[in-house]
């Protein structure tokens, strides 16, 4: 059976010609790197369990148009793929399946510096569990909306000029509750950080 995670790097993979039929005013640029990503579940009834995702694999394809003094306009789709762990303070670390997480954002990039350049940007972002057990049984809990800020940086190489190679950070934050969790007696949402590390290149 096919996996959510090959699924979508299929998808984002078949929208770059597309995006390169774009006017000449428009770029694509191309990331890849690792994601870390913040508890998501923190409870203490016994003993304290915390679940987050491994370390995971980030892939982001952005189309980007100049505007009008010196800003550009971006829109990101970013797709990550990972193992739910469970981790028991003082005990084991359990796997509990994987999980694809789909971000689509949308926002302004300007230069900060020579080379380097900084992004705010506002979307959504949807789970994709491997199973439905645990935490998600009863849903993803639907879009969550999202805030992003990026920070990149292209050397003062020629060859890295040429193609706009360089490297960024990418930071943003939800809030996250599952139907699951809800009917556990949460009644709060937690709040999860993502930073991502990647070079980016324009194919």
């Amino acid at each position: 059976m096919v996996s959510a995670a090959g699924i979508w790097l299929a998808l984002l993979l078949s929208v770059i010609p597309s995006f390169r039929r774009l006017s000449a005013q428009a770029s694509v640029q191309l990331s890849l790197g690792a994601r870390y990503t913040s508890t998501m579940v923190r409870d203490s009834i016994v003993t304290a369990i915390d679940v987050r995702p491994t370390l995971a694999p980030s892939l982001a394809v952005t189309a980007a148009t100049a505007i009008e003094h010196g800003w550009t306009a971006e829109g990101t789709i970013d797709v990550s793929w990972s193992t739910l762990e469970r981790h028991d303070q003082g005990g084991p670390t359990v796997g509990l399946g994987s999980l694809t997480t789909l971000a689509v954002v949308i926002g302004v990039r300007r230069a900060l510096a020579a080379g380097l350049a900084g992004r705010l940007a506002v979307g959504g972002l949807k789970y994709f569990p491997g199973e439905s057990t645990g935490i998600f049984r009863d849903g993803s809990g639907g879009v969550f909306p999202l805030g992003s800020a990026t920070v990149s940086y292209v050397p003062p190489l020629a060859f890295a000029r040429r193609r706009n190679l360089g490297i960024e950070a990418r930071y943003d934050v939800h809030a996250f509750i599952t139907p699951a969790l809800r009917n556990r007696g949460f009644t709060s949402s937690q709040p999860v950080h993502r930073l991502a590390l990647a070079l980016r290149v324009t194919p």
